[in-house]
């Protein structure tokens, strides 16, 4: 049992070192736990589509890490008496939201999922984790968007839902400060997303800043990191109701 754990630490190590990142003992314990719990949740509810522990490690935990750098150079401009805000819209399993928040542990965190099973989890999660400054909100990004105690409240949004990007934009784009940015992972197929959906960031305040491509360690894997920066406020009429981002995206 305990070679198989020294084991999982060295891939969890390796993997955080491809992304520049040191591990600390307290983060090994974090990612050994998270794993084992999603591993034990999915006997009884599908938390992830991925079960082996390898994947899980760099298709899931390295691949939410991928981030970092982006989220760091804003860390380091942003107030020290001040703690940065960051939320993760359709958290799932709490990807790529928890992975962060192990290694960002100083950040304000705010796992945003509709569904009950999910947030059973993630509560379990959060509290086995000892991950302060974290909260799990179940609602749906159509809601909070329109919620004055979140719109536009948020440094960091962040979505790895699989979901067209003017999809995403109408969910997230509400929920960022102006100055602030939304990072969309993407696949391949990011170049027609972007091209079909420019139009509609722009017109929900944000503007395409950069697209990061990070290889994922033992992975045949390329992660798409679209940065969108919110330029000015996102029109009152979004996001529309529960459900109409999806069933008739933004089109301009």
């Amino acid at each position: 049992m305990m070679h198989k754990r020294n084991k999982l630490i060295k891939l969890i190590q390796l993997g955080i070192l491809a992304t520049g990142q040191s591990l600390t003992e307290e983060m090994a314990d974090k990612f050994i736990t998270y794993l084992n719990l999603i591993n034990s949740y999915q006997q009884k509810v599908n938390i992830t589509s991925i079960e082996d522990p390898h994947d899980i490690i760099f298709k899931h935990f390295i691949d939410s890490l991928s981030c970092i750098d982006i989220i760091k150079d804003i860390v380091e401009t942003y107030p020290q008496d001040k703690k940065i805000k960051l939320v993760d819209v359709g958290s799932g399993a709490g990807l790529p939201g928890i992975p962060l928040k192990i290694v960002l542990s100083s950040a304000k965190m705010l796992l945003l999922e509709a569904r009950k099973n999910k947030t059973i989890f993630l509560s379990e999660a959060v509290e086995k984790l000892s991950l302060t400054d974290t909260k799990i909100l179940q609602d749906r990004a159509e809601n909070i968007g329109k919620n004055i105690i979140y719109r536009e409240n948020f440094n960091i949004v962040l979505s790895r839902a699989v979901a067209p990007l003017s999809v995403l934009g109408e969910y997230c784009l509400p929920l960022c400060q102006i100055g602030g940015i939304m990072i969309a992972f993407k696949g391949s197929s990011y170049a027609d997303e972007v091209s079909n959906s420019i139009k509609v960031i722009e017109m929900l305040g944000g503007t395409i800043e950069k697209i990061s491509i990070v290889k994922i360690p033992n992975t045949d894997y390329l992660r798409y990191l679209l940065v969108i920066k919110k330029i000015k406020p996102t029109p009152d009429a979004y996001p529309r109701r529960n459900g109409i981002p999806l069933k008739r995206p933004l089109c301009f």
